[in-house]
């Protein structure tokens, strides 16, 4: 089950795609080998009708089945981006308030909340390992960006604007570890299992029907096989963040860095 696991999260949406295929065309072929067999040796005994109602029945749950998996891996992609906007938002809100602050609290702040919004949009842009290593580094930056906080919100005389930089600044915390909990939260592999299974279970019923009706239009179940392993591949690529071709785009973030120099506030003359 855990090679089973590995396969389905980690491999290459081609060879997963491709291995589901292959597995439904070599079930339905043995399907209507044994079919074929049986009907020889005993005759039909049958109804064609009432195999035929089996054979709708289990393709419409098997459609129903990918469209639910289908509709859960798009809501968590659109969860990630959403989250990706709520943090740029977060950043640039927590940028401006500290824009307020006295020197040198200002600059010090500012210089970090910087630093960490650009560590936050290379951790978005990256996969596996180098990305781990970049939340790694955000997350190390929350301790220094907190003491900052805390010493500016002690040191200003303004109880409002203290009160709103913290708040804005534990946004940016919570944010983030909501990324990250988005980022990790997968389909189960069993449902992604028992999606296959399934469906290599319908390429069996349909090729033992089609053997019963002396059909010969295999390449026409071919083009529906084609289809359900494109859209187990679509459903898997929802489901990887940023290892496939569907990925959450840092615009947000990328436009939110750029624009945070003309946030900056000069120095107050004294």
């Amino acid at each position: 089950m855990q090679v089973l696991s590995r396969f389905l999260t980690d491999e290459y949406l081609w060879i997963v795609g491709l291995t589901v295929f292959i597995l439904m065309v070599t079930v339905r072929s043995l399907a209507e080998r044994i079919r074929r067999r049986r009907s020889s040796a005993v005759g039909e005994g049958v109804s064609q009708a009432g195999e035929g109602l089996i054979a709708t029945a289990v393709v419409g749950l098997l459609s129903l089945l990918v469209a639910f998996t289908f509709s859960l891996a798009l809501s968590r992609h659109e969860l990630r981006r959403t989250l990706v906007v709520e943090e740029a938002n977060a950043i640039a809100v927590a940028y401006m308030r500290a824009q307020m602050l006295d020197a040198p609290y200002r600059s010090d702040l500012s210089n970090i909340i910087v630093s960490y919004a650009q560590v936050r949009r290379v951790s978005g842009e990256l996969w596996g390992p180098a990305q781990m290593a970049a939340q790694k580094h955000s997350e190390a930056l929350q301790g220094p960006l907190w003491q900052r906080t805390a010493a500016a919100a002690r040191a200003s005389q303004t109880p409002a604007l203290a009160n709103a930089l913290v708040q804005s600044i534990t946004r940016m915390i919570e944010v983030q570890a909501q990324r990250k909990a988005a980022l990790d939260a997968r389909i189960p592999p069993a449902v992604l299992f028992a999606l296959m299974a399934y469906a290599v279970c319908v390429a069996g019923i349909l090729g033992y029907v089609a053997a019963g009706a002396h059909g010969h239009r295999s390449h026409i179940s071919w083009v529906m096989f084609m289809l359900i392993a494109l859209a187990f591949s679509i459903i898997l690529d929802l489901d990887r963040p940023g290892d496939g071709l569907i990925v959450v785009s840092e615009a947000n973030m990328n436009d939110m860095i750029r624009a945070l120099p003309t946030y900056t506030l000069p120095e107050p003359k004294r």
